[in-house]
């Protein structure tokens, strides 16, 4: 059932755009807002285009840029016209970018050709220029290094970690090593990441896999520095939304119908749900049957029917459901982008809790706790029971 476009800022579904895109599209526009990056935009007027000085003087030619970017990112948050308002907003900053040779940065080039590519996209079409994209900037980024001596020597790295970024673990580190040995490896396998990412990411069968290197190797650089580089942290993060797969309707999940934690836990996910990307059925509905879900496996854990028809249970279940749910995304994102300068102490303990929670060393933890709670569930709601609709009774 198709949901129509809203107001929401939460919501991705119902517009020009598939809701994996608008996802990644939104996520760039809202970290820009956060980080206050029109202010950049762009000053000084030093153009790289001969002429472009004499478009309009320098102090107009910035207020324009700077509200016609402000419109199209808040028009992008709000649903309203969303191809036209990301192309825009790419093109107040591939503008920016021509106009100013300070305001220049691969950062920002990149999120400006990732929200003209997300203004293009066709309905109905992969994303396939968008990951083109990815892989693109990762191959460009590996090949760049590996041709670099100071790479190839590990210069570049020890003298960043050691003279600029004063790291205390890597300098620890190096100090019990012969010299330029930690640099070497550091920047070696900065080059092999970038280079692997850039095949998977280009090879649909392997995307998967480039996602994982790309999602570690950015929050690698956020946890190692501090720093998200400007909106490169924020862009490469937000670009991975595109190898989304969005389900074609929503997953089937199977819960407990006669248990009022259960109840309270399914209405908590709803009210954030607001793309409907779930269809909750009680296991006494018989549902659960057709994809092989026994009522003993739904007694214990709640069941989640993935769009490639695996079965997940449990804290496996919950997990996945976030990747659906663009408003935890939106939260991580405004809890770094937020965030006061300098501040990275707080950046580094958010992105190494999602990396945590996705990772596998979360599982022990989050099996034992969704089972501990699903033991105890009576217990927690005493006595609470929940009357099942008639229409999803067998």
């Amino acid at each position: 059932m198709a949901i129509p476009a809203s107001l929401n800022p939460l919501r991705c579904s119902g517009t020009a755009l598939p809701p994996n895109v608008l996802m990644m599209a939104k996520l760039i526009a809202l970290a820009l807002l956060l980080t206050n990056h029109q202010r950049l935009l762009p000053d000084p007027f030093l153009p790289f285009v001969p002429g472009l000085d004499e478009l309009m003087p320098g102090r107009m030619f910035q207020a324009v840029l700077r509200a016609v970017f402000l419109v199209s990112a808040v028009a992008l948050l709000f649903n309203r016209w969303v191809r036209f308002a990301s192309f825009t907003l790419g093109g107040s900053m591939l503008l920016g970018v021509l106009s100013s040779r300070a305001y220049y940065g691969n950062n920002k080039t990149f999120c400006a050709l990732m929200l003209i590519l997300a203004g293009l996209h066709v309905a109905g079409a992969e994303p396939k220029f968008l990951r083109w994209q990815v892989a693109l900037v990762y191959l460009g980024a590996g090949l760049n290094k590996a041709l670099d001596p100071d790479w190839h020597s590990g210069q570049f790295f020890d003298n960043w970690a050691m003279a600029r970024l004063e790291q205390p673990v890597y300098i620890y580190l190096q100090s019990l090593l012969p010299p330029l040995a930690l640099g070497k490896l550091m920047c070696w396998m900065t080059i092999a990441l970038e280079l692997t990412a850039a095949v998977c990411l280009a090879l649909r069968p392997l995307n998967g896999y480039g996602v994982v290197v790309s999602v570690l190797l950015q929050s690698g650089f956020l946890l190692f520095t501090g720093t998200t580089f400007t909106m490169f942290f924020y862009g490469m993060q937000a670009a991975m939304a595109a190898f989304l797969i969005w389900p074609p309707k929503p997953l089937t999940v199977i819960w407990d119908g006669s248990c009022g934690f259960c109840e309270w836990s399914k209405q908590w996910v709803e009210r954030v749900d607001f793309d409907k990307a779930f269809a909750w059925w009680p296991y006494q509905s018989g549902q659960g049957a057709l994809h092989g879900i026994t009522e003993e496996a739904a007694q214990r854990r709640l069941q989640l029917v993935t769009a490639r028809g695996k079965v997940l249970e449990g804290y496996h279940a919950f997990r996945h459901m976030l990747f659906y749910l663009p408003v935890f995304w939106f939260v991580v994102c405004a809890a770094i982008a937020a965030a006061p300068e300098p501040s990275p102490t707080w950046r580094r303990l958010v992105v190494a809790a999602v990396l945590f929670l996705f990772s596998p060393l979360s599982n022990p933890l989050g099996v034992a706790a969704y089972d501990w709670v699903a033991r105890n569930r009576y217990r927690i709601f005493p006595g609470s029971t929940c009357e099942i609709p008639e229409s999803q009774l067998r």
